[in-house]
C-alpha cells in the first residue's frame, strides 16, 4: 500500500515533535518521531498491524500516541488521519 499523510495528522505531527523538543531535547523527540513514522510504514506495509476502529479506520499505538489510518483498498493507500495523544478520546477526534 503506498502511505500518504492527511494535513491535519502533518501538522499534529509537527505539533508533539515540538512539544518533544521542548520537553525532552531535540534527540529524543527525533526518536519519537521517527518510531510513530516507523509504524505508519508498518501499517502502510500490513494494514492489519493496527486494529480496527469503525469503517475503513484502523488505530495503531505508537508510545504515549495512536494514529488514526484509513484505509482504501480500492486505490491501495494508507493514509494517516489522525496523531491523537492516548490521554484523547479517540472517538471525539474522529474525521
Amino acid at each position: 500500500m503506498k502511505l500518504a499523510w492527511s494535513n491535519l495528522a502533518t501538522q499534529e505531527l509537527r505539533e508533539v515533535q515540538r512539544y518533544s523538543i521542548d520537553r525532552w531535547g531535540r534527540d529524543v523527540a527525533l526518536r519519537y518521531i521517527q518510531d510513530v513514522r516507523d509504524a505508519a510504514k508498518r501499517v502502510a506495509t500490513d494494514f492489519h498491524a493496527a486494529r480496527p476502529l469503525r469503517g475503513d479506520l484502523r488505530v495503531v499505538r505508537v508510545r504515549s500516541h495512536y494514529l488514526i489510518v484509513h484505509v482504501n483498498e480500492a486505490t491501495s493507500t494508507a493514509t494517516i488521519a489522525r496523531v491523537l495523544h492516548a490521554a484523547m478520546d479517540i472517538e471525539r477526534h474522529l474525521p
